[in-house]
């Protein structure tokens, strides 16, 4: 069972290496097209793109209809019912200032959905090279199970000859038996990894991947320091213009408002009296306007919205020293990952050379085989610190990209 075990995980890690060649860039943009994030903001959009429609329209017109049921007497008559339709119309311009508000609101939830996209796409970018870390680190413990299995069988030829110690031979097996158990801890990260990955592209868990043979740091092209078109704060632009425009609407509704009506009046004939205009339909007329002379809310109003601008002002000053601090943060990580990467492979490489040295050695005399075993460890440090610098270098430039570009 555990052999079967071990099996699955083994073809599994394979056809995440070998399955269809998938590139990143692909894997961004379905996570773009599936994401539910990018699509709640972009409903919240049309909503309130639909809400322009909402605004922006007169009040209800007004229709009263009454009885009389003590009927007063006119001269022409007695009054029956009475008939009455009356419409209030805003101050000129206010009907489009209100849309103007509504449109600016909805200007800033575009942002909304920039934002959730790069937070997307920097998400995809974190998983895909957090996986390539794990496979590189896999198939560099492979290799090095490998070489340690023949430094093994050197020891055991050796041991027959009396040129190395049973230690010697123990000494191997355990750090190979290491590397063997690391091995398949990799293998189970990776399937986990590969989970989250097809959860974060919103697909069938199970769905093969492709993740890129190699990633070389010095291809990073370092870029420039520059957040301004960030759409944390291009949302706060676009908040300037709403309070621009919800100022302009309140010193629009604090005029006076018009209201046209006429009233129909039913006048029933006299029959007593013969006289001009007897049983006469009454029609009235109205004019009438609303003046805000008591009410004090407008100036209260104009003065949140001054209060409100002020308060954007220095809310754009703190989201910008955040963003440039986060820059500065990913460009040196970026630097510094770059610099690690350059003195592990150096490092690596002299190792590797000390290596050879000790071998050469190995064809005239006994070999210590403690010596080799340590510089074999000290050469795989240098690989895993060399291909976790790499995806640190990578992550860092993922960010660097998710604040400027």
């Amino acid at each position: 069972m555990k052999t079967k075990h071990i099996y699955i995980q083994i073809l599994f890690c394979l056809a995440v290496s070998f399955s269809n060649a998938q590139t990143l860039q692909d894997y961004i943009n379905i996570a773009k097209s599936n994401s539910s994030e990018i699509q709640e903001k972009h409903f919240e959009f049309l909503i309130a793109k639909e809400k322009i429609n909402e605004v922006g329209n007169l009040d209800d017109t007004d229709v009263s209809l009454g009885y009389f049921v003590s009927t007063p007497e006119t001269r022409v008559g007695s009054q029956l019912t009475k008939i009455g339709v009356k419409q209030e119309f805003p101050w000129f311009g206010t009907l489009k200032a209100q849309k103007n508000v509504a449109n600016a609101i909805s200007e800033t939830k575009k942002f909304d959905i920039e934002l959730s996209a790069r937070d997307v796409i920097f998400q995809v970018k974190t998983a895909y090279y957090e996986l390539y870390q794990k496979e590189k680190t896999t198939a560099i413990l492979k290799d090095n199970k490998e070489i340690l299995s023949a430094y093994e069988t050197m020891a055991l030829s050796a041991l027959e000859n009396n040129k190395a110690t049973m230690s010697d031979v123990l000494k191997i097996k355990v750090q190979k038996n290491e590397l063997h158990s690391k091995i398949f801890q990799n293998m189970n990260e990776i399937i986990a990894l590969s989970k989250n990955f097809n959860r974060l592209l919103q697909r069938d868990k199970e769905a093969l991947l492709s993740i890129v043979d190699s990633l070389n740091v010095l291809d990073i092209q370092i870029p420039k320091s520059n957040i301004k078109d960030h759409p944390r704060l291009s949302k706060l632009e676009q908040l300037q213009s709403v309070y621009d425009n919800e100022n302009a609407l309140i010193n629009k509704e604090k005029l006076p408002h018009l209201g046209f009506g006429l009233d129909y009046v039913l006048v029933n004939e006299r029959s007593d009296i013969s006289i001009t205009d007897n049983g006469k339909d009454i029609v009235m007329p109205m004019v009438s306007l609303s003046i805000p002379i008591f009410n004090k809310k407008y100036k209260s109003q104009l003065h949140k919205i001054e209060i409100q601008k002020d308060a954007l002002v220095s809310k754009k000053h703190i989201e910008q020293k955040q963003l440039e601090i986060a820059l500065e943060k990913a460009v040196l990580e970026l630097d510094n990952a770059i610099l690690s990467v350059v003195a592990a492979q150096k490092n690596k490489e002299e190792t590797q050379l000390a290596i050879n040295v000790d071998l050469k050695a190995y064809e005239t005399g006994i070999l210590d085989y403690d010596k080799i075993l340590r510089l074999q460890l000290q050469k795989i440090k240098f690989q895993l610190m060399e291909i976790n610098a790499v995806k640190t270098a990578f992550v860092a430039k993922a960010k660097t990209a998710y604040l400027t570009e």
